[in-house]
């Protein structure tokens, strides 16, 4: 029953209205052990004319007020490093309360914060990465509603009275899955007038260590809904469902049955010749993931579900237990009437577009695009199915590239926080954060790697210099100056090294792994020498003159012994196992190359991709310098060789191949142990907009004050090739305004528009290489073609 307004106020304010911490009781929590639903009823003598709700639902949660969602996020309790961070979340409530009796309803169910065993041998779990935050306590609620009405404030608290019972969700888990019984979802649980008197009281227990923060980053939400473009049907019994895009996504279906019937789907990435599914990528265990749904009945009634607490990656739906709509059905099985895939991404502004003439850029931009958003998580996952874990080396060298297509300020700021969280008290950055690599050695091989601890100095740097954020340098200091000297304290010999170096380099004939073509102590003393220069600028930034001056010292030490230890003068390379590409690139770009030998550099890089094709060798760390190295030093023209090829190892033949992401490896093997949706290989998009379509700062820019645009075209010799970019556009949301650039090449003339926002400093420079000052709005130049 509900309590009246003064028993609400005596509950809520005169004892003590500070949310506290409950849990539902028992505490204990196994596979089969259904997850919790809560509620709490109240009463309200008039419409409040403002109401806003902070809430920690612990592992994810669903809130309802009143019958309705609360909010358009799903999957909610962003994941952190919980023993340091917990983050709440805000949701107007305002629109769903009125005058008389209210509720909110709170549903609880798994995620990183407790990762427990499957309810089957057969269902996937990553064994290592199984963390338990929990302390014994799966399911913790923590709110605080704050309402307002003529009368004052009301503020709502967790608290003992609060009452739950188990819940349709039967089974919970990150990696393998999600069932639900339609059946046990009680009537109106979430409304007025619901007796709950049989339902348990909610203990109030001790908090959890992590201290509580608003998340100012993105929720996660839903965004393009793909429907099936062919069903397969194996047996009597299964229908597989085909969909035109591999995503992140929820499952959302309607099913029309009998009650107690049960349909077992499984999203995902692969399909076999015989129209099954295989989940071929989930590390050799032979395991799979599903979701099952048990009807509440019966035939004439359809019922329509996406889970509540699990996302996938998936390209195809096989249901099992199941027929489709107009099929056949003498056994009569329950009917699936509709089937979707829902993209589920963190809710980052899109801000970018490319397009060109080139049918193949265009592909290739797309597989790049939609692996990016597939793994645009609570975290920046490495995969959306097998792994969802955040491993770092991505975050910094594709951070230009995302942030051409997306705003991630506040996404990366949270995700500066999580590494700061994870950070070692010996200054040391794990290669995960936050880091569920449960049972992996803080020092242990798979968490030792500059390549991917560097993140926490050219994270928060990036969201300076491309936002504007002063204030992420202050906060963030520290923490990148403690693993820099943490890096200093390993090396040896003037260098340190690396257990992974430059992550499935390509060409080798060795397969994916750790770098082959080039030592990993040298990737990892570059990118050494990387954060020393960045902490270098960052501390004059905010004001530690003394600081940078022994960063900038730093630096000059590891620069001499690394030319001392790496560079061949006489062959003008650094030392490699037979490709110069990945080693030279990233020397050339952080200032370790002799000045005067800069050129001879160069050049040694464009022979060794001559001799092989113009074919890269570059692994996913250094491939962004291979890029930067021959794009500011005038040699984009080896670029468009590059990524115009189509033979095995590019980007090209990811797209002959008929794929819809990014995958993993730079052969794209379907059916192996890879992944079909990895975001680490995607630099191809960081050029199309910077180095094609030319929009970029200018060296020493912040936030977008000096905007250059010069892009750079192909020659008359590569616009034979069919695959060459004729024309291309880009369009881009900077933090000062609108940037567009967009060219062609017609009867041998380049003519180039140009759009810039007001207030900033801007000029164009033409292929020719003539400068010219833009002005604020649009602006058309032409010259000739460039000839070479």
């Amino acid at each position: 029953m509900p309590l009246p307004l003064l028993a609400v106020l005596l509950a809520f304010f005169t004892a003590d209205p500070t949310p506290r911490w409950i849990a539902p009781t028992p505490t204990t929590a196994g596979p089969g052990q259904p997850c919790p639903i809560l509620r709490r009823s109240f009463t309200l003598d008039e419409q409040p004319a403002k109401a806003e709700i902070r809430i920690i639902g612990l592992g994810h949660y669903e809130l309802r007020c009143n019958g309705r969602v609360v909010g358009d996020t799903v999957i909610n309790q962003s994941w952190s490093q919980y023993d340091k961070t917990i983050y709440a979340q805000r949701f107007d409530l305002a629109p769903h309360l009125r005058a008389g009796e209210n509720v909110l309803a709170v549903s609880l169910g798994d995620s990183f914060w407790r990762v427990g065993p499957a309810n089957d041998e057969q269902r996937f779990t990553k064994t290592d990465a199984m963390p338990d935050f929990s302390a014994g306590r799966p399911y913790l609620l923590w709110a605080e509603a704050r309402v307002v009405t003529p009368a004052g404030e009301l503020v709502l608290v967790s608290d003992d009275g609060w009452k739950w019972t188990d819940g349709p969700v039967m089974f919970s888990n990150i990696y393998a899955g999600e069932d639900f019984d339609a059946r046990r979802v009680p009537t109106g649980w979430d409304a007025p007038l619901f007796d709950d008197s049989k339902w348990a009281r909610a203990e109030v227990v001790a908090a959890p260590p992590g201290r509580v923060v608003d998340l100012d980053g993105p929720g996660l939400k839903t965004f393009e809904v793909f429907a099936p473009v062919e069903i397969k049907r194996p047996d009597a019994r299964t229908r597989t469902y085909i969909f035109p895009q591999n995503c992140s996504a929820l499952v959302r279906f309607t099913v029309r049955g009998p009650a107690g019937a049960k349909v077992r789907l499984k999203p995902c990435e692969y399909l076999g010749p015989d129209g099954r599914v295989k989940f071929t990528y989930t590390w050799g265990t032979n395991k799979d993931i599903w979701l099952d749904y048990t009807l509440r009945g019966g035939p004439e009634t359809p019922e329509t579900h996406q889970p509540l607490f699990f996302y996938a990656g998936a390209q195809y739906v096989q249901v099992e237990g199941a027929v489709a709509a107009r099929d056949d059905n003498p056994d009569r099985l329950p009917v699936i009437e509709k089937i979707e895939l829902v993209h589920t991404r963190a809710a980052c502004d899109e801000v970018g577009e490319f397009t060109s003439s080139s049918p193949l850029h265009n592909s290739a931009f797309r597989l790049i695009d939609w692996s990016i958003r597939s793994n645009m998580s609570h975290i920046p996952t490495d995969c959306p199915h097998r792994e969802k874990n955040s491993w770092l080396e991505q975050d910094w060298h594709m951070a230009r590239a995302m942030s051409y297509r997306f705003d991630i300020k506040d996404w990366y700021g949270k995700l500066s926080r999580d590494i700061a969280d994870t950070q070692l008290p010996d200054g040391h950055i794990t290669t995960n954060s936050p880091n569920y690599l449960v049972g992996v050695p803080p020092h242990g091989y798979w968490n030792e790697a500059a390549e991917w601890g560097i993140a926490g100095v050219l994270v928060p740097w990036h969201i300076y210099e491309w936002y504007g954020d002063r204030a992420i340098l202050e906060r963030q200091y520290d923490s990148a100056r403690r693993y820099v000297d943490y890096l200093t304290s390993t090396a040896k010999d003037g260098l340190i090294t690396s257990n992974l170096g430059d992550w499935y380099d390509y060409g080798h004939g060795k397969g994916d792994g750790p770098s082959r073509w080039t030592p990993n102590e040298l990737s990892a003393t570059a990118v050494w020498a990387l954060g020393e220069s960045t902490l270098a600028r960052w501390a004059e930034v905010i004001g530690k003159p003394d600081e940078a001056a022994k960063h900038r010292a730093g630096f000059a030490r590891i620069r001499d012994r690394f030319i001392a230890a790496f560079y061949d003068p006489a062959a003008h390379t650094f030392r490699n196992n037979g490709s110069c590409q990945a080693g030279s690139s990233a020397a050339l770009c952080i200032g370790l190359v002799p000045e005067a030998d800069r050129g001879a550099v160069l050049d040694q890089v464009v022979r060794d991709l001559e001799s092989r094709g113009w074919q890269q060798t570059t692994g996913e760390v250094l491939q962004v310098f291979l890029v930067r190295a021959l794009a500011e030093n005038g040699r984009g023209d080896v670029l468009h060789k590059i990524y115009n090829r189509e033979e095995r190892g590019g980007y090209g033949y990811m797209v002959k191949s008929g794929l819809t992401a990014l995958p993993e490896s730079w052969d794209a093997k379907p059916g192996t142990g890879n992944s079909m949706n990895h975001f680490m290989l995607g630099h191809l998009m960081e050029w199309h907009f910077a180095y094609v379509a030319g929009i970029r700062q200018r060296e020493g820019s912040v936030g977008w004050a000096d905007i250059l645009i010069a892009p750079q075209p192909p020659g008359p010799a590569d616009l034979a090739n069919p695959n060459a970019i004729r024309t291309a556009e880009a369009k881009f949301t900077s933090p000062r305004g609108r940037v567009a650039s967009r060219w062609s090449i017609d009867g041998g003339v380049f003519t180039l528009e140009c759009e810039v926002p007001a207030g900033v400093r801007a000029r164009a420079i033409m292929p020719s290489g003539s400068v010219h000052d833009l002005a604020a709005g649009r602006s058309v130049r032409s010259e000739p073609a460039a000839v070479r």
